[in-house]
């Protein structure tokens, strides 16, 4: 019997499936509903998203990202921190990775639980980027960051995240028409002081606030450094932990933990297992 091995790893509030891929035994884009099986709390391993490794030609190995909905991610910061331990426990690369992703190939860093995930290139930065919103029968512009490394991030300063209605907010601004039909996620920010900041993502992905997010934090540092707010390392605090970011060189340099929780093996009934049928008979009772 084939054992199908995967691992359950956590990095800053955050939990994902890994697993191995490089044998190509799962074909992502011919399983339907795979990922989504996987990650289903209850029915399933359960988790927010999913990492498969695979083979590359120009980097030690390929990383593919996936929310819990199913949906594919250019990238993802505190994803990759998982797989990056994995890759370690399993000696398909050492200490220092080199990891290919649609977003780009990155290089990162592993010493035990912390991991460094250097950024793909910062492709395009609007400090000021507006969007018209409804409310109260007229139309009212809302001004954002807009940040692309490859993935797009939205960024929004406010008084106070503890307080702020991020969720109500983070929706509207994250399934805005501009960004349709895939959406875009959203992180809100305050100063603490020239070295830390409070944070608070809306993620389209999960439909929902995050316990911390990565790329949130890369992207929230590239606006703070651009207006000259903060200083490096910046620490981002998160309902999930910390995380530190810094420059090498030209490029942005997120660190944080990434525990392995525990590894287990996939069983056929569980790979023959129907989410959305579970899910109906559920609601059905």
């Amino acid at each position: 019997m084939i054992k199908l091995e995967f691992f359950k790893v956590c990095a800053g509030g955050n939990d994902f499936v890994v697993i191995d891929n490089r044998k190509k035994i799962f074909n992502i884009d011919h399983q339907n509903n795979l990922v989504e099986m996987l990650c289903a709390r209850h029915y399933a391993i359960g988790a927010d998203g999913a990492c498969f490794i695979e083979e590359s030609e120009s980097a030690d190995y390929m990383v593919r990202f996936f929310s819990g909905d199913g949906t594919e991610s250019d990238f993802s910061v505190n994803g990759a921190r998982c797989a990056i331990r994995v890759a370690s426990e399993k000696e398909i690369a050492g200490n220092k990775q080199s990891i290919e992703t649609r977003a780009g190939v990155v290089n990162c860093e592993v010493s035990e639980e912390l991991v460094s995930v250097g950024m793909p290139e910062l492709k395009k930065l609007d400090i000021k980027h507006e969007l018209e919103i409804p409310h109260n029968f007229e139309s009212r512009l809302v001004e954002v960051s807009y940040v692309d490394f490859g993935f797009t991030h939205l960024v929004l300063k406010v008084e106070k995240v503890a307080t702020f209605d991020v969720k109500s907010v983070g929706t509207l601004l994250s399934n805005h028409i501009k960004y349709q039909p895939n959406g875009i996620d959203i992180t809100f920010y305050d100063l603490i002081d020239s070295h830390n900041v409070d944070l608070s993502t809306y993620e389209i992905g999960t439909g929902g606030l995050v316990n911390s997010s990565g790329n949130g934090v890369a992207a929230v540092f590239a606006v703070a450094d651009a207006k000259k707010e903060i200083n490096a390392p910046m620490i981002a605090h998160a309902w999930g932990g910390l995380m530190k970011v810094s420059r090498k060189g030209t490029s942005i340099v997120v660190e944080g933990e990434a525990r392995v929780a525990y590894t287990g093996f996939l069983t056929a009934e569980m790979l023959n297992f129907d989410i959305e049928k579970a899910r109906k008979r559920y609601t059905a009772l």
